[in-house]
Order: structure tokens, then sequence, then C-alpha cells
């Protein structure tokens, strides 16, 4: 824990977090200084409009229309809504995604356009989401970025790209 002092916000409060509950490395790990840039970058690439991404990076691409036009869209709902679920639908995570890993982006707090990236299994999702850093936007992606899901601070949850399926997306977060 003495090496990540010199952290603070977001960050810190992840990684105190998933001491606390006992989460592994291997279920849960952040990216390091020489790993997260390219992650980003390619997620901007995959789903992000390029003169947006220019312009603001992946801040609030999920309120302002930011992705790419052409960037199918599978599903959104809004949480809590009438005939959604609630908070509880990311529970279900694994059952959506079908993979073992994925990227989990989490928003600094402080209305900044800076971005923690995890490499982590789907199944503890929704312990760092919900319990760890509510609320605060979020992104998922696979590793071979087919796919995102957002959740921003308007718990508007997005589900974009290709290879999801939208029945599978429907029984979990429809009531």
């Amino acid at each position: 824990m003495q090496a990540y002092k010199k952290w603070a916000g977001l960050r810190l409060e992840v990684i105190q977090y998933c001491k606390e509950k006992g989460i592994s490395e291997s279920d849960f790990r952040l990216l390091g200084i020489y790993e997260w840039q390219n992650v980003y970058d390619r997620l901007l690439k995959m789903f992000v409009d390029e003169e947006y991404a220019k312009n603001c990076g992946l801040y609030w691409s999920n309120i302002e229309a930011g992705f790419r036009k052409e960037i199918q869209k599978i599903y959104s709902f809004e949480e809590g809504s009438k005939n959604h679920a609630s908070y509880e639908w990311i529970e279900k995570l694994p059952q959506i995604v079908e993979c073992e890993k994925i990227y989990l982006f989490l928003e600094e707090k402080k209305q900044t356009a800076k971005y923690w990236i995890a490499e982590c299994s789907p199944a503890i999702v929704h312990l760092i989401v919900n319990d760890a850093i509510a609320p605060t936007d979020y992104y998922i992606t696979n590793k071979k970025f087919d796919w995102l899901i957002t959740e921003n601070h308007h718990d508007i949850v997005q589900f974009i790209g290709k290879g999801l399926d939208i029945n599978t997306i429907k029984a979990v977060c429809t009531k």
C-alpha cells in the first residue's frame, strides 16, 4: 500500500476498496503508466467521433453524442425508468458480455477528463461501479474493442458496437 500513497482520488479509493474486499489482482488490475495510453487511444479510435475525440477525448462522449455516427446503437435505457432494471443489471454483466476479461474505464470524480483503466473480470465490475465509485461515468469494452457499454451520471446506459446479443441485454435489463 505504501507505493500508492502518491495517488489520491478515485484511483486510491478503488485500490483501497479492492484490498478491503479481498479482490485479487487477477480479477481487477489498474493498467500501468506504459499500458493505459494505447488502450485509451484505441477506444477513442473505435468509438468516438474523430473531431470530438480531438477536442474532448472520451470526456462526456456518452452525453453529448460524441460517439461515431456509423457505430450501431444496440440498446439504451435509463436506470430505474419504467420497464427497466435499476442498478442490479450490472450484476449480470457476465451474461451480457460472455468474456473472461474486459477493460473498465473509470472517470475521475472531479469533473476532469481523466480516466483510470482496469483490466478486470466482468463478475466484479458491479462491486467497483455500485460500491466503490458510484456515481460517476464509466465505460466497459471487450479487449477486441467490438462493443462499448457506458453509463453516464444521468443514469443513461448505452450499448453500442457489435457482438452483443440484444435479446440477452433486454432480458437482463428489463423488469
